[in-house]
């Protein structure tokens, strides 16, 4: 399965770890690359829930993104300082023919 580009879609990144609450993170960030093009997204642009984050892009930015593969990855960090990080997942961005935002 892919996204194509100039769609809206919404990432939601699930993790399994005992003992993760992300609603008790500081500050939480996931941060997509493609090609040169490096967006990172925070604070109210996410939904936080206790093993998720829910990422919506827009229209524009997944126009910015290469076809091909996106990396994707989440950081946050805690009350004490301390950061943490997942793995770099990766989803597939598709052509879109329609190339324009559209209304």
């Amino acid at each position: 399965m892919s996204v194509p580009q100039y769609t809206t879609p919404t990432f939601t990144l699930t993790f399994t770890e005992d003992g993760l609450d992300l609603t008790q993170a500081q500050n939480v960030y996931v941060t997509f690359r493609s090609g040169d093009v490096v967006m990172t997204k925070t604070g109210a642009e996410l939904t936080i829930a206790e093993k998720s984050i829910g990422v919506y892009l827009s229209q524009e930015e997944t126009a910015k993104f290469r076809i091909g593969y996106v990396d994707i990855q989440a950081n946050w960090t805690t009350a004490t300082g301390g950061r943490a990080a997942s793995e770099v997942t990766k989803y597939i961005i598709s052509e879109q023919l329609l190339k324009r935002v559209v209304e």
